[in-house]
């Protein structure tokens, strides 16, 4: 262990990120600790360090050496704070070295290159979709929409049938868009189990008959000369599944909102298409999908002043970092032509998301089919039903809107 003086350095602040429940009550929540203490210790939730200045989230999401990602209890999550009980997230819960071979697998398939040869896919499953209700008039965004087509895209490359895909995508959004309790959300428990068996079963088909797909890919690849362990390629088959579902799916979401609150941004994207590149990155930094992260300090030492124990629990905001106008002039404001645009919204260093470029591509083909052949479209905002919590993630449950019908323009799925 390397020798390092630690003081006794400990400003503490009373954050309790479980406690507001809107989106906007969630967000005026991070200005006061982020403006008095970027970095300060909370007694909620077992005591745990928050990060909230975007330098020094950064500097810890780099710092993978002290700010570990991997799991202490096996049953817990290490990178959601509470007790959260999910499977293992291969490669998200895993260090160097053995990160490395685990990550290459899923960086080599999502390349920019790779992702690109997805467009075609999420440019037709976006006109199948929006074909199934645009002579109606009406729809609702979550589940006509913005859960199906990332959905579509991330099962259809990995090789699920596709009667598995409704279930799978239920599973993965309901979770987080019914609060405990309700019967979406106990239900949604029950379809995880259903999941989990159905990666089981597929990855032990490609075992034997590998195909033309991601999960045979995932499935063979090698780690020192022999295929990855059963174990793992389910793992980062779930992971995969959930990061390319409802995180996409939560951004979409955010803009078609976004667009029906405020129609002189939607104006200038109708007007100026080509805006859209620059405006992807303002809704990424203005409405992370993934709003925080945790990790775990790995040894005693000293962070922007302050004093750290191993063991200690520390939470990294993308939201809060989005909004640091150190970095970002007039930080609350959304500006859809912002640039330059240095958001922490898919992470940064050896955790980045690495289906970061899928999601560009997803999104923009949504978006852009959206304004081009629904460009009255209008959210009711009184019927819009939000996420019942935006400590972890964000994400709508409804999102109703009507608009002008048109005619269907693709062919069978």
């Amino acid at each position: 262990m390397k020798d390092r003086r630690v003081s006794d350095r400990r400003p503490v602040f009373d954050f309790d990120l479980f406690g507001p429940v809107t989106r906007a009550e969630s967000d005026a929540s991070w200005v006061e600790p982020r403006e008095q203490c970027p970095v300060a210790w909370s007694d909620r939730h077992g005591g745990f360090w928050a990060i909230t200045g975007y330098d020094e989230v950064a500097a810890a999401f780099r710092d993978w050496e002290h700010f570990s990602s991997a799991r202490t209890d096996p049953e817990v999550s290490s990178i959601v704070l509470g007790q959260s009980r999910l499977p293992l997230l291969t490669p998200e819960e895993i260090d160097p070295p053995d990160w490395y071979p685990v990550r290459r697998v899923l960086s080599e398939l999502l390349a920019p290159r790779g992702a690109e040869k997805l467009r075609p896919r999420a440019h037709h499953w976006t006109t199948h979709c929006i074909d199934q209700f645009i002579e109606a008039g009406a729809c609702e965004f979550t589940h006509d929409l913005s859960v199906p087509v990332p959905g579509a895209v991330t099962l259809e490359w990995l090789g699920f049938p596709e009667d598995d895909w409704r279930m799978i995508t239920d599973a993965f959004h309901d979770v987080a868009a019914y609060s405990r309790g309700t019967p979406e959300h106990s239900a949604a428990q029950v379809q995880f189990g259903n999941v989990m068996v159905r990666i089981r079963e597929e990855i032990a088909l490609r075992e034997h008959s590998p195909r033309d797909d991601a999960m045979s890919a995932i499935t063979h690849h090698q780690i020192d000369g022999e295929r990855m362990p059963r174990e793992t390629a389910e793992s980062i088959v779930f992971m995969t599944v959930g990061g390319g579902v409802d995180t996409t799916t939560a951004l979409i979401g955010a803009a078609l909102l976004h667009l029906s609150e405020f129609p002189d941004d939607k104006q200038r994207l109708l007007a100026e298409p080509d805006l859209l590149v620059t405006a992807t990155e303002e809704f990424l930094r203005y409405y992370p999908p993934a709003r925080t992260h945790a990790r775990t300090v790995t040894e005693d030492l000293e962070f922007e002043g302050c004093a750290m124990r191993k063991g200690d629990r520390v939470l990294l905001s993308e939201i809060s970092s989005g909004r640091d106008q150190r970095a970002f002039p007039d930080a609350d404001r959304f500006m859809i032509d912002r640039n330059p645009n240095r958001h922490l919204s898919f992470g940064v260093g050896i955790h980045r998301c690495v289906g970061s470029h899928l999601a560009r591509i997803e999104f923009a083909e949504v978006i852009t089919q959206i304004l081009r052949r629904l460009p009255d479209f209008e959210v009711d905002l009184d019927a819009v039903v939000e996420y019942p919590n935006w400590a972890s993630v964000g994400g709508w449950a409804k999102l109703p809107a009507t608009f002008t019908p048109g005619p269907r323009v693709g062919g069978s799925s």
